[in-house]
């Protein structure tokens, strides 16, 4: 039996385009859930206390706007 199989390198290049894809969405996803596992662990606190906990910046006028 014989088999007879062609790819061209379009072929290739979309494989290889896939794969760094599906590297950059797994990256992606660690690095979101790595946050929430650090919260869940209470190595970190949790974002909306921080932002509470420190106040806001002063608004300054630009000197254009009159």
């Amino acid at each position: 039996m014989d088999l007879i199989a062609y790819l061209d390198p379009g072929t290739g290049s979309m494989l290889m385009t896939a794969i760094a894809g599906g590297i950059g969405a797994v990256a992606v996803t660690a690095k979101l859930y790595w946050g929430r596992l650090l919260v869940l662990l209470r190595i970190r606190k949790p974002e909306d206390q921080d932002a509470a906990q420190k106040p806001a910046a002063p608004k300054t006028e630009s000197p254009d706007s009159a």
